[in-house]
């Protein structure tokens, strides 16, 4: 039995009724806290992989930001392939 629209909103205000606003204000606070970790646990992550990549490609990462890596990246794998991307030319 699916809840409809007045069945949540009921639940929903006996819930800030019986938790209080501080408790739920708390929830909140920790909710965000998990979602930022979890940014950053992904952020940490694709540096890795990206300075696995340019590392790979010979390339120094220490002092560059992502960005610089990527163009760097980029430069030295169009100067092995100056076709293109697609290889097609």
């Amino acid at each position: 039995m699916a809840l409809l629209g007045p069945e949540l909103l009921a639940l929903l205000i006996l819930f800030i009724i019986l938790l209080r606003p501080k408790i739920i204000t708390e929830v909140g606070r920790g909710l965000g806290e998990l979602v930022r970790e979890f940014k950053r646990g992904e952020s940490e992550e694709e540096k890795r992989k990206l300075v696995k990549v340019a590392e790979d490609l010979g390339i120094d990462p220490r002092g560059k930001g992502d960005e610089e890596l990527l163009e760097e990246i980029r430069r030295k794998l169009f100067a092995q392939n100056p076709e293109g991307e697609d290889g097609d030319a």
